[in-house]
């Protein structure tokens, strides 16, 4: 058992459906801090940035009309640039794939003198309002306008994509991995370049095509080389597959789990950092799964989730120890954090105005929560680099972030656990205390106390 600081948090308010896929902590201008990215259902891509104080979070940028967005993904896709710059990827249901490039203040006035455009043409107001325990500013129309951002690139690809990744394949090129909702995951290879105005050009090219024998959940990459890597693919009842997509004589391993009755959403990403060698981890509606490489099932962690089954799955900081954690979170807010030593940390932060803190030592309890979680992240964000936890509810329309959660290093064990039971037996016997005596004390009945 590990103690939990109380958190503070930040509230957005948000008009619009986000869904799991579309919301994203990335560095997308460079400045060694993450900015959090949100599409919505009505269209609109908004990007969230935090400044020096941890507190101050503002929406910097945003772009409107795109259509039922169902995933994001920020990563170098333009193959003729010396230094890999980070361009966001946004996919809707019918399948356009729309592309953003963000430029420094002197790039910006370098694409005006070469006769580049640097406004969206679409100037509805955005329906994000800001509310946080810091007051802030009301935009003026130049600040509106300084907001938009243009889309730099457009292809209509297939519809109904779910999940996007983008890696590097053999060091130079560029790929954009797209999982579909009809259990099949397509890789295309970049040809986009950078224009000097600031646009894009090229196109996205199919490369290969995987059909899955049942429903694809999520999707995720692990690096194998700096010139290769895998996709880590979620299924039903907590089973995974690994494989290698530019491999053709690459072997496919998945489990074989057939529990039905865990039947719930699946999540599933490789760890390096975990264990002494790299693991992989999977939820499913009240549990997390530990596989070894060779997916052989090594850990078992059960999560009492009571109102509301596992929805998100996420890397957690590494520590000064160099203690990897798990983040997970559940459609009603509870959230878990594991660590190496498989710890368990769970909490409930205040995801309703109307909510009272409280409970035992290993928990914040939520005395009045009737909310559910529709998108979950967790990860570093804003100038300070402070680590945080991100949830898009469904029926109050608001993103909480929540942050500054301090964990102590002090845990608590079991005695009998500590020690073997014959040295038990004995501090017991030399201390005159009985088995009875013993279970008086720690479990006293209401009639003594």
């Amino acid at each position: 058992m590990t103690f939990v600081s109380p958190i503070n948090t930040i509230t957005l308010d948000c008009s619009s459906n986000v869904l799991p896929n579309a919301i994203l902590l990335a560095d997308v201008d460079m400045n060694k801090s993450n900015e959090l990215l949100i599409g919505t259902q009505d269209g609109e891509l908004l990007i969230f940035k935090s400044f020096r104080n941890q507190n101050n979070v503002q929406l910097w940028r945003r772009a409107l009309g795109l259509g039922f967005i169902t995933a994001i993904a920020v990563g170098p896709v333009a193959v003729n640039t010396n230094e890999p710059r980070p361009i966001i990827c946004v996919a809707n249901a019918e399948g356009a794939i729309h592309l953003f490039l963000l430029r420094s203040a002197g790039q910006r006035s370098r694409v005006r003198s070469a006769g580049g455009t640097l406004h969206s043409g679409n100037r509805n107001d955005s329906k994000m309002q800001l509310y946080s325990s810091t007051t802030m500013s009301i935009a003026t129309p130049n600040d509106d306008e300084q907001q938009q951002i243009p889309v730099a690139f457009s292809q209509q690809l297939i519809c109904n994509p779910k999940i996007l990744l983008i890696q590097e394949y053999n060091e130079n090129e560029k790929q954009l991995i797209i999982s579909y909702c009809d259990r099949t995951i397509r890789v295309f290879t970049s040809i986009i370049m950078e224009e000097f105005d600031g646009r894009l050009s090229g196109r996205f090219v199919l490369k290969h095509a995987f059909n899955i024998a049942d429903q694809i959940h999520t999707i995720s990459s692990r690096r194998l080389s700096n010139k290769d890597y895998e996709l880590i693919v979620s299924q039903p009842c907590g089973n995974l597959l690994r494989f290698n997509p530019n491999d053709e004589n690459s072997r496919v391993l998945a489990t074989d789990m057939c529990d039905y009755t865990s039947s719930g959403w699946t999540e599933a990403i490789a760890l390096d950092k975990f264990l002494e060698d790299t693991i992989y981890a999977t939820i499913c509606y009240d549990h997390i799964d530990i596989f070894s490489s060779s997916l052989n099932k090594i850990h078992h962690i059960p999560l009492s989730s009571k109102t509301g089954h596992l929805c998100g799955l996420r890397r957690g900081p590494i520590t000064d120890n160099y203690n990897q954690l798990v983040t997970i979170s559940s459609v009603d807010g509870d959230t878990f954090i594991v660590d190496r030593h498989l710890n368990v940390i769970r909490f409930r932060p205040p995801l309703s105005s109307n909510t009272g803190c409280g409970g035992t030592n290993d928990s914040i309890a939520n005395t009045n929560f009737v909310d559910q979680i529709q998108a979950f992240t967790s990860g570093l964000f804003g100038d300070n680099n402070m680590f945080c936890f991100i949830y898009v509810l469904t029926h109050n329309d608001k993103i909480i972030i929540v942050h500054s959660l301090e964990i102590s290093n002090s845990r608590t064990t079991n005695l009998s656990s500590a020690l073997s039971k014959i040295t038990l037996n004995e501090k017991l016997k030399q201390a005159d205390i009985t088995s009875e005596k013993l279970k008086d004390l720690l479990h006293p009945s209401s009639s003594s106390s």
